[in-house]
């Protein structure tokens, strides 16, 4: 999952250590990156551990919290902010608020106070994260437009001329080339030409990225990508992987060749232009395209699989199941208005993006080096029918696994719940209360607890009290009374009664009973 970073600021430890340890245990989508006790503190470590929220009390010394959310603000206008406050400094925290805070929280609060709280921060962050996450997929697209470019000796922009040297500094190339023996390639065909560069280049982005590469692909030519990577990183044991990747999945054989330290801009179609000729073998689908067109159409279909990532995290973070296969259900219908050919790319894509997803929510393991791409994908002569049976098993696989993550967390949270009721059912312990610490919906939590534990919450709540009053009758001589009340019943006559209804007999025949031997 997603999380965000959390910078704490409060003076008194003890409340600090609590609200730390309440985001460690808890599923706040927030982690602690960072504890201060005054403002001055924390503003030493603003650059140092870069939160998304800053969480901050208001009156602590040296610096106070109004007077450090200002300084805050001229350096991080857009940051997150939080306000720790007691009744009596509520003038203060109205200041904070003018200084963009976006929520309050009142001391003393519990711990369903915070995850309110904690929740509606979450769900600002996730708003910014998708917009920058757009912002940097658009940025990247021009920046490959305008390097495509100077690969291929066109016109490209030299206002960003010093930007792009910037990207090739400590880079070396690698000219990826499909070899013309390739059955699949004269099995897809001219139109779905496409389809093959979008799926081999996915491939190829998600074995560097496994290996921990920051490596950037560029189709250049609808048969020739160049691969810019870190200098020195591509060993012999990645480009076998890639090579390999490709001929299972896409029954392509690729050469890889080395075209040394990348150079400047300016010389990059120089350079491209002597290694391209390597192999004169001409593919047959070339002609008549035109040069910067499959460029242009992998650029948009990487971009829709991040769009299409940012639609299926927004649906699981709503945490309503019936949100996220309304999505799924819209996905797989919109492909049918699709062009045969933009239908094979669109199912692909959207199962792209389900294995993406499945990478960063559920959490698999992350030490196997499997490209983010399906075992298999769309033939050439697929029908639409068949695309689309095709695209449905993909989000099938997707629901299933997402149920089975879904109810591991839930058992994660009948378990809290459970663990709550054994320490506090000697108080009011209502199904509200332990809804709201659990974060759930009180109608949806009576739901899932009956169905986790096997029956309804009152009737688990009282069993526990009644286990408890027994083992008191059984091993000590406090009055029915006061037993009555450690269990939860301010009535004793009606705690006899709820007694007597599950074990048959009063709490004094029950103390008095014998087992015979």
């Amino acid at each position: 999952m997603l999380k965000g970073k959390v910078l704490i600021v409060e003076d008194q430890p003890n409340f600090r250590k609590g609200l730390t340890k309440m985001f460690e245990e808890g599923q706040l989508g927030w982690q602690v990156v960072g504890e201060a006790g005054n403002g001055q503190a924390a503003l030493e470590l603003l650059d140092q551990v870069k939160p998304d929220l800053v969480l901050t009390d208001i009156r602590m010394p040296v610096m106070d919290g109004i007077e450090f959310v200002g300084h805050l603000r001229r350096s991080y206008p857009d940051m997150l902010v939080v306000i720790l406050t007691g009744y009596k400094n509520f003038e203060y925290a109205q200041a904070a608020v003018r200084h963009g805070a976006l929520d309050l929280l009142i001391k003393p609060c519990t711990e369903q106070d915070v995850h309110q709280v904690m929740n509606k921060a979450y769900e600002r962050f996730y708003e910014k994260y998708a917009l920058l996450e757009k912002q940097h997929v658009q940025h990247k697209q021009q920046q490959d437009q305008e390097l495509r470019a100077a690969l291929m000796d066109l016109p490209y922009s030299l206002a960003i001329s010093s930007s792009l040297d910037e990207i090739l500094r400590g880079q070396e190339l690698w000219l990826l080339h499909w070899v013309y023996e390739n059955t699949a390639i004269h099995h897809y065909g001219k139109h779905d030409m496409s389809l093959l560069q979008f799926a081999f280049s996915n491939i190829v982005e998600e074995l560097v990225k496994e290996a921990a590469i920051h490596a950037r692909l560029l189709l250049v030519e609808h048969d020739r990508f160049v691969l810019i990577a870190e200098s020195g990183m591509l060993d012999e044991s990645l480009k076998a992987a890639i090579r390999d990747a490709s001929l299972q999945y896409l029954k392509i054989r690729i050469e890889m060749i080395s075209m040394g330290a990348a150079p400047t801009a300016k010389h990059l179609a120089g350079l491209y232009n002597r290694f391209k000729g390597w192999d004169e073998s001409v593919d047959p689908h070339a002609a008549g395209e035109g040069i910067g067109g499959y460029g242009t159409t992998l650029s948009s279909n990487q971009a829709r699989v991040k769009e299409l990532e940012v639609q299926l995290m927004s649906a699981i973070l709503m945490g309503q199941e019936d949100s996220l296969q309304q999505l799924l259900d819209r996905l797989v219908k919109e492909l049918s208005s699709k062009s045969p050919e933009e239908m094979k790319i669109g199912a692909l894509s959207l199962s792209i993006a389900l294995l993406g997803t499945i990478q960063k929510q559920f959490d698999p393991d992350e030490n196997s080096l499997l490209p983010k791409i399906p075992s298999d994908m769309p033939e050439a002569n697929w029908t639409p029918e068949e695309v689309t049976l095709w695209a449905s098993e993909q989000v099938k696989n997707f629901l299933l696994l997402f149920n089975n993550w879904q109810a591991l967390k839930n058992d994660n949270l009948i378990e809290k719940a459970v663990k709550y009721i054994e320490e506090y059912y000697n108080e009011a312990c209502r199904l509200t209360d332990v809804a709201a610490y659990v974060h759930l919906n009180a109608s949806y939590f009576s739901v899932l607890f009956k169905k986790t534990v096997g029956e309804s919450f009152t009737r688990f709540v009282t069993r526990t009290r009644m286990d408890k009053a027994a083992l008191l009758l059984r091993n000590t001589d406090m009055k029915i009374f006061e037993i009555a009340c450690a269990v939860g019943f301010d009535e004793p006559n009606y705690f006899t009664n709820v007694f007597k209804q599950q074990y048959q007999m009063t709490p004094k025949e029950y103390r008095n009973y014998r087992v015979p031997e």
